[in-house]
């Protein structure tokens, strides 16, 4: 099976701890923005759905890189299922490796993509 660029995981290979949901916020597409487009929402190259970034914290990721965007598409901005600042879980969760020449010193980045999300099947106890 080709992955075509796109790797599948799943949700707990990729954030062994429970994620929190920060925001899901719409993602722009700069060059429709820069011609002036009334619409500068990135769509999927797929489906033509909006791209949404939802932003978690991964308290397992290095300090400093622990904010993680997963793009997902959707028609309307997906509504969190237990609210902002609760734990979620990605469905359809997707790396997808690039080079990122944007540096002095290129180096390999990842990106995220997912079919959706929803509240974490276990919520972390309190303390």
């Amino acid at each position: 099976m080709a992955a075509n660029g796109r790797i599948p995981v799943r949700h707990e290979d990729v954030f062994p701890q429970p994620t929190t949901l920060l925001s899901v916020d719409p993602v722009e597409d700069f060059d429709r923005k820069r011609a002036g487009d009334g619409d500068p929402q990135e769509r999927d190259k797929d489906t033509g759905m909006r791209l949404w970034a939802v932003s978690v914290i991964d308290p397992s990721a290095q300090a400093g890189r622990r904010e993680i965007k997963v793009k997902v598409p959707a028609e309307h901005q997906p509504v969190p299922p237990n609210g902002v600042g609760q734990p979620v879980e990605f469905d359809g969760l997707v790396v997808i490796p690039y080079l990122d020449t944007n540096r002095a010193k290129p180096r390999v980045g990842i990106a995220y993509r997912a079919a959706g999300f929803r509240g974490a099947k276990s919520m972390p106890k309190a303390s």
